[in-house]
């Protein structure tokens, strides 16, 4: 028989992230001392979810490992899920993550070389791969790959920035990410100045185009300015010029596979991940930056995603198809209304807004806006009540 059990998670406080929105959503009414960033659901040891059960509560991480069976569909050996909110109120770090053999490579060699976990110049945190999808709950501003040659070619002449036209002949993105990446100094931060420069001049003598931000360089104009201010001087400001800006609607889903340069603008999302947290990154953060590795781990090709939407979109239960056909991402939106639905494999049930109720043969949970709920053994029937939106991730 299947299982529901309530969970309590983590906040991450990075800078990027908002004083208000995790705030709002817990019903606080000031905003938090510390920026909060991101709320994890999972396993991962750098910030577990507590399972509160009959027994008494309990790491998620401890649990998987003391009764995988218990926890774990057959075939399994790990937590299969990072399952997160994003509250974003400044540019993400430009960054990349790399495959699952890079990831075990990387992973056993930092443990060889006797480089703690929490070292801030680690850069493989554990053995996982990082494909990760976004869904926008707002308006969202998301930075992936590498634009295609005709769109770099409008913003270098019409921005007019010098140090990007001699590297439109570049063989590939990969090689264009390198040549910027590896730019000396000196150069790199003449090139920022002169990027900010010619921004700010465009958009003063475009200003109803630039108020508009419906074309490219109005669009790369506000880009530059919102990354500009946010973190001034920074050489990742140069790569977030070349990068595919996608603007996201609310439900909008964007996938980013392995080997991909991304950063989030702005926005509030759900993402779910492999469980990982390796991180290697090109600029827009204070933290540790390995050049050579991320070069290493960059992906030849560096497209822009397919945006795509929860089937069927407008129903009060609606399902996002994941990279890996045994995930997925279920969306339940109801308004004083209730739903069956089947919990299946190893899930996990996130709130956003409201209050929805969760109910089984065996138990009732309710869960409001950041507050989880953990399924796992056999399929279950529940009835979900009540007014709200919850996300359910699972991995069948």
């Amino acid at each position: 028989m299947g299982e529901l059990i309530k969970l309590s998670n983590q906040i991450q406080n990075y800078a990027w992230g908002s004083h208000t929105t995790l705030a709002s959503m817990r019903g606080l009414s000031v905003p938090s001392q510390k920026p909060e960033a991101e709320v994890w659901v999972g396993a991962h040891p750098s910030a577990p979810s507590t399972v509160h059960a009959s027994s008494g509560d309990i790491a998620l991480d401890r649990l998987v490992a003391e009764s995988p069976e218990r926890v774990l569909p057959a075939g399994l050996t790990s937590f299969p899920f990072l399952f997160k909110i994003l509250a974003i109120d400044a540019p993400l770090s430009i960054q990349v993550h790399p495959t699952d053999a890079q990831a075990v490579a990387g992973f056993e060699a930092e443990q060889a070389a006797g480089v703690a976990l929490d070292s801030p110049h680690r850069n493989y945190k554990d053995s996982f791969s990082k494909p990760e999808t976004v869904i926008a709950l707002s308006e969202m501003k998301i930075l992936t790959g590498v634009r295609p040659a005709d769109e770099l070619a409008q913003l270098a002449q019409g921005l007019e920035l010098d140090w990007l036209k001699p590297l439109l002949g570049a063989g590939s993105a990969r090689e264009l990410l390198a040549a910027i990446i590896h730019m000396d100094d000196d150069a790199a931060a003449a090139a920022v100045a002169q990027t900010v420069a010619r921004a700010s001049s465009w958009a003063a003598a475009h200003p109803s185009e630039a108020s508009a931000l419906d074309t490219l360089l109005a669009r790369a104009a506000d880009l530059v300015a919102q990354v500009a201010q946010k973190h001034p001087g920074d050489r990742g400001l140069l790569v977030a010029v070349v990068m595919n800006l996608v603007y996201l609607a609310p439900g909008d889903s964007a996938f980013t596979p392995d080997g991909q340069v991304h950063a989030y603008v702005s926005g509030t999302a759900i993402e779910i991940m492999n469980p990982s947290d390796n991180v290697m990154r090109a600029g827009l953060t204070p933290k540790h930056i390995d050049t050579e590795e991320l070069i290493k781990i960059l992906g030849e090709q560096q497209a822009a995603p397919e945006i795509l939407r929860a089937e069927p979109d407008d129903a009060s239960v609606s399902v996002f198809r994941l990279w890996d056909e045994r995930m997925s991402v279920t969306r339940v939106c109801l308004n004083d209304d209730s739903v069956a639905l089947t919990l299946s494999g190893v899930a996990a049930v996130l709130g956003v807004s409201g209050s929805l109720t969760f109910t089984s043969a065996e138990t009732s949970i309710a869960i409001e806006p950041t507050e989880s709920l953990l399924h796992i053994g056999s399929d279950t029937e529940v009835e979900v009540s009540g007014s709200g939106e919850a996300y359910i991730a699972a991995y069948v």
